[in-house]
């Protein structure tokens, strides 16, 4: 994973882009959508615009590792922001950016259906994120935050708590469709913005 100057340069500013979003978007979306009751709402979108941010970047810088390397950029930022260190937000941002780079290496070669499957594995972590990463700091049972989410997801999307298996299939659903556009958009947008600086 060796990085040219420039290649650094264009990870920093898209890694600098995808954190200002979550410092100013995703602040202003946990006020909208409080996290006890509309839980997943602010991640999905989060997730959709930062991997959205991060794989027009990855066109910029076309190597192994540049997407976990603005990932790491925005985890820092985070990190330095004014609320201090939230080890949930960090996790999620740095697991978010492996699995888009995995996405990327089982495509191969970089296409649309390569950022398509990026993006949807990426968003995909959002749904698993609260209940594991809550039993590990929070040391509450996976299983416990796990019916909990169901239980709020069915109220949001007017199922009956009983039906966990139909809310947890939507919910999976509509995080891969989410990641999936957040893929496509950013091959198309990626692409028009490189295709508008080579003139």
């Amino acid at each position: 994973m060796k990085f040219t100057v420039r290649d650094l340069v264009y990870i920093a500013i898209f890694g600098a882009l995808w954190g200002a979003a979550e410092m100013t978007i995703g602040a202003y979306l946990h006020v909208v959508y409080p996290p006890l009751t509309y839980a997943f709402i602010p991640g999905l979108i989060m997730a959709a615009i930062g991997i959205t941010i991060a794989l027009v970047g990855r066109l910029f810088v076309p190597r192994a590792g540049s997407v976990l390397m603005m990932g790491l950029v925005v985890a820092m930022l985070k990190a330095l922001s004014i609320g201090g260190v939230k080890l949930g937000p960090l996790i999620a941002i740095v697991a978010e950016s492996l699995l888009a780079e995995l996405g990327l290496a089982l495509a191969g070669q970089p296409s649309r259906l390569g950022f398509v499957l990026a993006g949807s594995l990426a968003v995909l972590w959002c749904p698993f994120h609260k209940p594991l990463v809550g039993s590990i700091l929070l040391g509450q049972t996976a299983y416990k935050m796990l019916l909990g989410m169901i239980g709020r997801a069915a109220r949001l999307l007017g199922f009956d708590a009983r039906h966990g298996i139909a809310v947890v299939a939507l919910l999976l659903l509509i995080h891969i469709a989410a990641g999936g556009a957040a893929g496509w958009l950013a091959w198309d947008l990626g692409g028009a913005v490189r295709d508008r600086l080579a003139r």
